[in-house]
């Protein structure tokens, strides 16, 4: 086994980032931007995995040749971003299995950058999944944003995004539309379930600063609290304020929460670790390409906990769920093997692979400084996210595709079975189930019995033998009301599964 100082390591895995679930979700979107051949060739030859650049320029001549419209550099360059993500969708299949590999266009890489930088233009909030998985949520408002100055909160559901429906809209496309230029505007409907209502805001954009370390807070017992949102650049040092600030109110423990926290930078998680990890005890372990291609077990980086960051000593619980994946669980199985921290929740998602962000192409950007001159300044437009290894805990657990289960398992069936308000709701929502199953049995003999379609029929066929006219009848288009947030979605489930139609749900991201 290798062994390397931080310092080393650091350098060699500066660019490592390991992805949130819902960029990975995202990852197989296309944009487009304007760009031409001679850079869709260059773009593609910088792809080592290019199993043929001859096959692509022939296709590429041909479309431009012999299609029978031009080709337009928007067209062109959604071709070029179809491209390389053909090229690494292929290592979705057998024998690779890797759903992380994949090319960032320009709205996607601005998006990552955001994530992990803090910054962006936008209104200040950061967001989840609702309870039903349609809608987009509010998990934290930021302070001192137009989202905070204009009474959003936490645990609304962005139902539109100006006046576009979000029902079924993955997160980072949500996203997307909500950020844009600083001094735009954004309208924003939405639902807040704690006072049944719903609401429409008109938000100004403006640049964010976030830190991805909330709702730190002391209980009576002198427990801290700290959610981890995401591992940005400066998770690290805004968790070490947090836990000094903590320690100063004589905090007697704490508790990290890393529900859905899907990932976020690398080093970031390091960092963090450096909190408790003892001194030259093992952080996780890497394999790379040469640890693969090695015929010893051992072979691969151990990253060790680094001496120069001060340690603290103090009873740990951290939450999970299954929707903390990546450097989540680095810190998780760090602490975790080493016994520093009691886990509590459900099973993490399971994603041990780290991926290297590689700028593919760069474009040249106005920019003004704080003196307010003009200059230009070439920035990463577009970039491929590439599998460079994969990580074990100190252990050598392997967690991908399987997780870290908690040492104490509490989901939502343990708050079904002692909750009394939750229980009291779940015995509602069944017998709506079963009102609504018998009303749709009610309507399945109604249609039976009564074929107006064969009556229509019937009596259009004797109208056309007395020698009458029959005029035709456009199809009637109802309105269509969109589903009410918070929808039971396992209700429509089960009215599809009796129906004899599939009922499975989509995947989850």
């Amino acid at each position: 086994m290798k062994k390397l100082s931080l310092a080393t390591i650091i350098t060699v895995l500066a660019v490592m980032v390991l992805f949130i679930w819902a960029a990975y979700i995202a990852g197989v979107a296309s944009a487009s931007t304007g760009g031409s051949d001679a850079f869709f060739l260059n773009q593609l030859g910088q792809v080592r995995s290019q199993p043929s650049p001859d096959l692509i320029r022939k296709a590429m001549n041909m479309l431009e040749t012999e299609y029978y419209k031009p080709l337009d550099d928007a067209t062109k360059e959604k071709m070029m971003y179809g491209a390389v993500e053909g090229l690494v969708s292929v290592l979705r299949e057998e024998p690779y299995n890797d759903n992380f590999t994949h090319f960032y266009d320009p709205e996607l890489y601005a998006d990552l950058q955001a994530q992990t930088t803090g910054e962006y233009a936008g209104v200040g909030i950061l967001m989840g999944i609702s309870a039903d998985g349609m809608y987009p949520e509010v998990n934290s408002v930021f302070a001192d944003t137009p989202a905070e100055e204009a009474g959003m909160l936490e645990a609304d559901i962005i139902t539109q995004v100006d006046g576009e429906s979000t029902f079924g809209m993955i997160l980072p496309e949500v996203a997307t539309r909500i950020k844009g230029e600083t001094g735009t505007s954004v309208h924003l409907a939405v639902f807040r379930p704690l006072e049944n209502e719903y609401l429409e805001f008109d938000l100004m954009r403006q640049d964010v600063h976030f830190s991805s370390v909330s709702d730190v807070g002391l209980d009576d017992q002198k427990v801290g609290f700290i959610r981890i949102n995401n591992f940005a650049e400066q998770t690290g040092s805004d968790f070490r304020a947090a836990l000094e600030d903590l320690l100063a109110q004589d905090m007697q423990s704490l508790v990290i929460d890393l529900r859905n926290n899907s990932g976020g930078l690398f080093q970031a998680a390091i960092d963090v670790a450096n909190c408790f990890v003892k001194d030259s005890e093992v952080i996780v372990r890497i394999y790379d390409r040469d640890a693969a291609l090695s015929t010893t077990e051992d072979d691969g980086i151990a990253i060790d906990a680094d001496p120069d960051f001060k340690k603290y000593e103090i009873p740990l619980v951290v939450l999970i769920n299954e929707n903390s994946a990546s450097a989540s669980e680095i810190l998780v199985g760090a602490l975790k093997d080493h016994g520093l921290a009691k886990v509590v929740g459900e099973k993490s998602f399971g994603k041990g692979v780290i991926q290297a962000v590689n700028p593919m192409d760069y474009v040249t950007e106005e920019f003004v400084n704080k003196e307010g001159e003009e200059y230009k300044q070439k920035v990463a437009h577009t970039a491929l996210a590439l599998t460079i290894g994969k990580y074990f805990t100190p252990d050598r657990h392997d967690i991908h595709m399987r997780g870290i289960e908690p040492n104490i398992w509490y989901t939502v069936d343990n708050r079904l079975a002692t909750e009394p308000t939750l229980i009291e709701l779940d015995k509602q929502i069944k017998a709506k189930i079963d009102e609504l199953r018998m009303l749709r049995t009610e309507l399945s003999r109604y249609l039976r019995e009564n074929d107006s379609v064969r009556d229509l029929g019937v009596e259009t066929a004797a109208k056309l033998a007395k020698g009458l006219e029959v005029k035709d009848v456009p199809k009637l288009e109802p309105e269509v009301e969109e589903p009410a947030p918070l929808a039971a979605a396992d209700l429509a489930e089960d009215l599809e599964g009796d129906n004899g139609e599939d009922s499975t749900s989509g995947e989850e991201q």
